[in-house]
């Protein structure tokens, strides 16, 4: 369904509009697992993570065939400032669907990039509307993870890390439809067979873990974490759980607790402000150091900072 060369084809798509996003060695992660942790620092992506990389990808694709085509999405927030922000760049019109909770700052940039903005009780309201206003007005729905080229988009940072680290043997992601981590592991599977995919979700609503672990699809109540960004809503026809089956080896568990946690030693030890999603491989990866020290050179993608300083400050301190 999607192969490595649509994903060379993406990154060349979407190379003018991104940055190539640095490495960072971690000599205190490393000195404490016993291998080598890098961090790919999307936090430092255009619009302040991954997310444009896909929506970028699905608009570039889309208007080769509809130039006029207008796109909307539900999100939390993280989704809808990559989508705005593709469109701003790519003068396209976007439309995105909120729960009122959401981060006063993603908000704020949303409306910077120029998208319009309806607010919903709920991220499941917010993406009911969002189906439904496609339905009606014709625009193209985009999910997070649930879409071809979302997903191509997320694999470009594998494009990346080839050149970069071309032998890293772990590679760790938080997960929430497991778009971008599929992605990756299109590329990097294609490039090394032995390489190992590990993903990892909050606890408090881990459906795709549990379908990971049980083969059984349960869609389980809606339960808000900090990590937001990765609160996705998986429909059981969504493309993503069978290409989690194949190229994921292993799925580990987080709580908001621990997130918390490692946002603090993110500040503390490598003086990053980033976001509570963009931390839960690191988090994972600080939980459970004896299932890594077999390795030898771990990475994981820290994957935003899209979130407001006042929020951020209560998270650290607490």
């Amino acid at each position: 369904m999607i192969s490595p060369a649509d994903i060379f084809e993406a990154k060349k798509r979407i190379a003018p509009y991104i940055v190539e996003t640095p490495i960072e060695y971690s000599d205190e992660l490393s000195k404490t697992i016993g291998a080598n942790v890098y961090f790919k620092l999307e936090n430092f992506q255009l619009s302040g993570s991954f997310k444009p990389r896909g929506g970028l990808n699905k608009i570039l694709k889309t208007h080769l065939k509809n130039p006029q085509a207008e796109f909307i999405a539900p999100t939390a927030g993280g989704h809808g400032v990559g989508l705005s922000f593709a469109g701003k760049v790519l003068g396209a019109k976007t439309h995105i669907m909120m729960p009122n909770s959401a981060d006063p700052d993603r908000i704020k940039d949303i409306r910077k990039n120029g998208a319009s903005i309806q607010f919903y009780e709920s991220v499941p309201e917010a993406r009911e509307a969002a189906l439904k206003s496609s339905e009606d007005n014709g625009y193209v729905f985009v999910s997070a993870f649930n879409d071809i080229e979302m997903i191509e988009g997320g694999g470009t940072i594998a494009v990346e890390l080839l050149e970069q680290i071309p032998n890293i043997d772990c590679l760790v992601c938080g997960v929430g439809g497991g778009g971008y981590i599929t992605g990756m592991a299109i590329i990097l599977k294609a490039m090394n067979p032995n390489i190992k995919i590990i993903a990892v979700q909050q606890d408090t609503t881990p459906l795709v873990y549990n379908w990971f672990k049980t083969g059984l699809y349960n869609m389980l109540p809606f339960k808000p974490s900090i990590a937001e960004g990765i609160g996705a809503l998986v429909e059981e026809e969504s493309i993503t759980l069978p290409l989690v089956n194949k190229y994921v080896d292993d799925f580990l568990i987080v709580s908001d607790d621990e997130i918390k946690e490692t946002l603090f030693w993110m500040l503390q030890h490598h003086k990053h402000y980033v976001e509570p999603s963009g931390v839960v491989g690191l988090a994972a990866i600080r939980k459970y150091p004896n299932i890594f020290k077999e390795h030898k050179n771990i990475l994981t993608v820290i994957t935003g900072r899209n979130l407001s300083y006042e929020r951020f400050i209560d998270l650290v301190q607490k």
